[in-house]
């Protein structure tokens, strides 16, 4: 039973794989068909919507017939594909039958020999019943030949089944044989509709070709009709278009002539009130230009006036030529600038006439015209050093520093007010700044060179004056900046013969006269000092520290009358001066000791106290130390002024 499940079930498989072929089969060879179609219908209209080009025309001929190959390709292909799974289907379905076969005869095969087996212990048992017969009685004999029957009845059913079971094997031998039949019949109906379905393919391709030359020579008729009417088309517009032309010629020239005339004036007049104006403008540049330099050639004469009413000027005409411009046009922010120029140039000369305040007005003006101009930052912070102002000068040079780092003059000035400062450590660093920006920055060393100074690094002052005067033989500031160095040392003679050199350069230069009186009256040549003092007083008349100076060398000569004269002027030009006041007390203990009137002595000793007490209120803390000591060592009983401030201050002496 198990073995014809088996077996019902291959047919059954085999019977829908042909059915599922021939499915595939009939819609395959639809879809050739199809394709056929749409191919030549896209191939029609595609023709009909081409009006020239011959070359086009043979390419999509040879784009169609490559398309209809590769369908035939691709068909055949599809076809050997199924035929040859068709076959292996068959072969599968062979083997799968001669296999269950093998099996079944196997079986039966193994069932005859049961049988055979069976026959022959039969026998045996026949040939013992036999002998067993004669030894038994008769109703043992009965029992035996009843059991016998049903031997043989057993025997009987045993070759019936072997009978049906060889008539089986041989109903299964010729199902199986009409089964191999019945497929090579099936296979041969299948190539047989193969061939057909080639053969169809090759009149499709026939027929195929035969539309295509119908299609070209009816496409050629096409276009060769369509050439001619366009050729009579193209020949009617232009004669048409020609006599249109000559029309149309004719009414532009006469409305063009009209037209141009008028065009023409009114260029004509437009370039007239441009030219007009462009010469106007001309004028007035060429005229702000020859302000400015007439500006320039007054600032460098020091004719500083002048040069202001030129610079104001200026302003005034660009102020009333932006009314004119747009402010947000090239035009205005040029003119913009020139004010912006002006106004720092006229905080130039007033920096230089020392009007600071007014200076810084401008400077302010120029700062809002251009909030960019680092230089105007910068020189207003000149002008407020210059005021004393030093922590809004350092703002001012920090903003400058801001908008241009690498000004080398302005890390130089705001090294000059940390130096103003007592900041000499700080000064330093924006001087070295200024001289790695620019190492020929000769001010820049000459400014290091005196906040060394000021530290007590006399020697590397002195090399940083050498280099300042190597990159600037002319500059009588740094000869007389280097004096005071040796001075420092105590190298007076070397001293004066730096003074000597800066007052050859700047016979003018008041510092330098006051400078070269100090060395003279370190070396006790106090009248020589007394007349280089006056020469600095004749040239700067306000200078507070000349006159202490000048009265210290006359109380040298015994002049004390004199020396306080100068001490008094020079508290008048800086009340701050603690050094005058306290200079003028040895000057009037001196002039105490010298007056025999004791009305006279006690108001001097009176006065020198109170001089005293001035100037050590004002004092720092080294000249105060300085003074103590020195009086100390001046008290004795003749110096009553002396004594009396040792005994309020406490001092032991």
């Amino acid at each position: 039973m198990k073995e014809r499940e088996i077996k019902s079930t291959i047919i059954i498989l085999f019977l829908v794989s042909i059915f599922l072929f021939a499915l595939i089969y009939f819609i395959h060879t639809k879809n050739i068909e199809n394709r056929f179609d749409k191919t030549l219908e896209n191939y029609t209209t595609h023709l009909q919507s081409i009006t020239t080009n011959n070359i086009v025309i043979n390419l999509d001929t040879k784009i169609l017939e490559s398309s209809m190959a590769e369908i035939m390709k691709n068909s055949n292909d599809l076809l050997n594909f199924w035929f040859a799974f068709l076959s292996v289907i068959m072969i599968v379905f062979t083997f799968a039958s001669i296999f269950i076969n093998n099996n079944i005869l196997s079986e039966s095969k193994e069932n005859l020999e049961d049988i055979e087996k069976l026959k022959r212990e039969m026998s045996e048992f026949k040939l013992e019943a036999k002998k067993f017969i004669f030894d038994m009685d008769i109703e043992t004999q009965k029992n035996i030949n009843k059991q016998q029957d049903n031997i043989n009845n057993f025997l009987k059913d045993i070759d019936k089944q072997y009978k049906e079971t060889s008539y089986y094997i041989d109903k299964e031998k010729i199902h199986i044989n009409d089964t191999m039949n019945s497929i090579k019949n099936e296979l041969g109906k299948l190539k047989l509709e193969n061939e057909k379905a080639f053969d169809n393919i090759n009149k499709i391709k026939d027929e195929y070709r035969n539309s295509i030359d119908k299609l070209k020579i009816e496409f050629n008729n096409s276009i060769n009709s369509i050439q001619e009417k366009s050729n009579q088309m193209i020949s009617d517009i232009k004669e048409q278009a020609q006599t249109k032309n000559e029309q149309l010629i004719n009414s532009i020239k006469d409305k063009s002539q009209i037209e141009s005339k008028q065009l023409i004036e009114s260029i004509k007049k437009q370039a007239e009130e441009e030219t007009k104006k462009l010469i106007e403008e001309n004028n007035i540049n060429i005229e702000i230009s020859n302000l400015f330099n007439s500006a320039y050639q007054s600032d460098n004469n020091k004719d500083y006036n002048s040069s202001i009413n030129y610079y104001n000027k200026i302003i005034e005409m660009i102020n009333n030529l932006l009314k004119k411009y747009d402010k947000n046009s090239e035009e205005y922010s040029k003119y913009k600038n020139n004010i912006s120029i002006a106004y720092y140039n006229i905080g130039i000369v007033k920096n230089n006439l020392k009007q600071y305040k007014e200076a810084i007005e401008d400077y302010d003006k120029a700062i809002e015209l251009n909030p960019n101009d680092y230089m105007a930052y910068n020189n207003r912070g000149v002008a407020k050093m210059n005021l004393g102002q030093y922590k809004e000068a350092i703002k001012d040079f920090d903003k400058s520093i801001e908008l241009s780092q690498n000004s080398s003059e302005t890390y130089n000035n705001r090294g000059n007010v940390k130096a103003n400062l007592g900041l000499n450590k700080e000064a330093i660093e924006d001087y070295d700044k200024a001289i790695e920006l620019n190492p020929n920055n000769s001010s820049a060393y000459n400014n290091r060179g005196i906040s060394k100074s000021d530290l007590g690094l006399y020697k590397e002052a002195i090399k940083d004056f050498d280099k300042a005067i190597e990159l600037n033989p002319n500059s009588s500031e740094a000869y007389s900046n280097r004096g005071n160095a040796k001075s420092d040392l105590n190298q007076y003679e070397e001293a004066i013969k730096d003074y000597n050199k800066a007052i050859e350069l700047n016979p003018n230069y008041s510092e330098a006269y006051n400078n070269r009186g100090n060395a003279k009256t370190n070396l006790s040549l106090y009248k020589e000092a007394v007349e280089d003092y006056n020469k600095a007083i004749e040239l700067n008349p306000n200078n507070s520290e000349v006159y202490n100076n000048r009265g210290t060398a006359k109380a040298n000569l015994g002049n004390n009358e004199e020396a306080i004269k100068d001490y008094n002027r020079s508290i008048e030009l800086n009340s701050n001066n603690a050094q005058a006041y306290f200079n003028m007390v040895l000057a009037k203990q001196l002039l105490a000791n010298n007056t025999k009137s004791k009305k006279e002595k006690d108001k001097l000793i009176e006065e020198a106290y109170n001089d005293f007490i001035e100037g050590y209120k004002l004092a720092d803390d080294k000249l105060k130390d300085e003074y103590k000591q020195r009086l100390i060592n001046l008290a004795n009983p003749n110096n009553k002024a002396i004594i009396k401030i040792c005994d309020k201050m406490g001092w032991k002496y």
